[in-house]
Formats: structure tokens, sequence, C-alpha cells
């Protein structure tokens, strides 16, 4: 049987290293306490973000104008008090984004949606057109 001295002998330190220290109270306080905070704002981060209002688009339709323009017709619904921006573009057959822009979109008080038409230019000849994602602004 080994005691604690036969344990910290020079010959076992050199080849396996000291023992290490288990942490004192005061360490795993702290430990526990970081960790608890931590948890804490996590959780409050997760919240804010999963409980923001988020922009609600729908694709109403396209037409295509020949091989240099498409109007692409989407709804949004924009929670009020709020203004985003919506991403549309135009694909080819091989779903190549042919066509691309930008609109700005805001809350209105006279529907939940708001209907936009957007001309978009077009490198070649689009198959559909549509809103590829909306996000909210600042």
């Amino acid at each position: 049987m080994s005691t604690p001295e036969s344990m910290t002998s020079p010959t076992l330190v050199t080849r396996y290293g000291a023992p290490k220290r288990r942490p004192d109270r005061r360490g795993r306080r702290l430990t526990i306490v970081l960790g608890l905070v931590l948890a804490i704002v996590a959780t409050g981060i997760v919240a804010l973000v999963l409980n923001r209002p988020t922009l609600t688009p729908k694709d109403l339709g396209f037409s295509v104008h020949g091989p240099s323009s498409i109007t692409v017709d989407f709804d949004v619904a924009v929670p009020s008090g709020m203004r985003g921006r919506c991403a549309i573009q135009a694909l080819d057959e091989r779903f190549t984004v042919v066509g691309y822009t930008e609109v700005d979109v805001a809350d209105t008080d006279a529907a939940p949606g708001t209907a936009h038409r957007v001309g978009l230019r077009t490198t070649s000849l689009a198959v559909s057109g549509g809103v590829d994602r909306c996000w909210s602004l600042p």
C-alpha cells in the first residue's frame, strides 16, 4: 500500500508530474457563481433573439418581359413600428441568380401586409422571381 509521502517522491514526480491540487472552497464557489452568471446572460440573449418580431414575406407572382427584365409581385407583413428590407431575386432555368435588388419596407396603417411590385434588370432570361429573404432594420 502506498502512502502520501511515496506519491511525492522525486522519481514519481519526474516521471508523472506533481499531483494536482484540488480547488479550495473559495475557488469552487467562484466557479459556480461565474457559471450561473454566464447561464443567466445566455438565457437573456436567447430570449431577446427569439422574441424579436419578424418580417413575413409572401410571393404573389412574377412576369418575365424578355431576357433583360422581370417584374416581381410580393406581399410582406411588417410588425407595427418596424422597418425592414427584402432581397428580391430572379433565377434562370439552372437556378442561377440573374437579377437582384433590395427593397425597403415599412409598416402601414392600411393593412397588415403591404403589396409591392418591383422591376428587376436581368443578365439573361429569367424563369422565376421572388423574395429571397427579409430582415429588420434598426
